[in-house]
């Protein structure tokens, strides 16, 4: 009799009480230029503990917070200048020795997003400022970067935006379940922050969250046995933070700009005489030497009995 009531006072209390979770993660710290703030300083109040969310549908995806509005009005705000960067570090629990960070099986890859604070992340709000998935050069995903790095990692704010205040929505998407629908799992958490020194004069539109995955997305289902660097991280593009007061998007892939020349009428030395202009380029020259040798050699095969 008495080791059903202690039983059944440990299913109660664990439906009571958020229990961390092995191998999972929360973020703990933030500040500016590598320089931490106190514990849960300038964070928005998550009471996930270290779970996931995995509901794509929820308003939970927002900052892992239950609440609604986003519990912000008594947040301290972290300062970080426009163009500087936001540091911020996740651990398993706070202090933790056996997992300081996340296990190294949770592969997957990071973002972070941005939004107007007094939007509270309602409406199409959030603008992507960075992400990261499968570095080929280091042969590591994102988490498995912030995992090596003590759980530390830092972001550029954007210089062409208006100065004020922002909710950075930080996340670690892991994957290790991920080939099934409903298996992501997805650690986001959000810092508010005071922006100063910016150059631009409107804050873009954005997406909505939630809104920005949907099940079936490649990024979103996927088999970790699969060629990571085949990986497509999901969501809207990347907001292209150049230091100028135009809000432009772009995609996330590296571009290429081509300026060209401007001549005017009496700048002669621009303009190529006629007797360049009937001179192959080196490289067309070197087509046509390469294809003169090609014919030789292949009259000399047919000339070998």
């Amino acid at each position: 009799m008495r080791t059903g009531i202690v039983s059944a006072l440990v299913v109660a209390l664990a439906a009571t009480v958020t229990i961390p979770v092995q191998a999972h993660t929360s973020l703990f710290y933030a500040g500016a230029n590598g320089k931490l703030n106190g514990k849960f300083v300038c964070l928005v109040e998550s009471n996930y503990g270290n779970a996931p969310v995995k509901d794509l549908e929820s308003t939970d995806l927002r900052c892992r917070s239950k609440k609604s509005p986003l519990p912000t009005d008594s947040v301290k705000k972290c300062p970080v200048p426009a163009g500087e960067t936001l540091t911020v570090q996740w651990q398993h629990i706070h202090n933790s020795v056996t997992i300081p960070v996340m296990s190294a099986s949770h592969v997957g890859p990071c973002t972070f997003y941005m939004a107007p604070l007094e939007s509270a992340g309602d409406g199409p709000v959030w603008i992507k400022i960075y992400e990261k998935g499968w570095d080929k050069d280091k042969k590591k995903w994102c988490n498995n970067e912030i995992i090596d790095n003590d759980g530390k990692f830092d972001v550029t704010i954007p210089k062409n935006i208006p100065d004020g205040d922002y909710l950075i929505r930080t996340e670690m998407i892991a994957l290790h379940q991920a080939n099934k629908v409903g298996g992501a799992q997805l650690y986001p958490n959000c810092v508010v922050i005071t922006v100063t020194g910016g150059t631009g004069s409107t804050f873009p539109s954005g997406s909505e969250i939630p809104g920005i995955y949907q099940p079936k997305d490649p990024g979103i289902l996927y088999d970790r046995g699969d060629d990571p660097t085949t990986y497509k991280i999901p969501g809207p593009n990347v907001f292209e933070a150049n230091d100028s007061s135009s809000n432009t998007t772009s995609s996330t892939s590296a571009k290429v700009t081509t300026t060209k020349q401007i001549t005017t009428p009496n700048d002669k030395s621009s303009t190529p005489s006629n007797e360049e202009s009937k001179q192959p380029s080196g490289a067309s020259a070197c087509v046509k030497r390469r294809n003169l040798k090609y014919r030789r050699s292949r009259r000399s095969e047919r000339n070998v009995v």
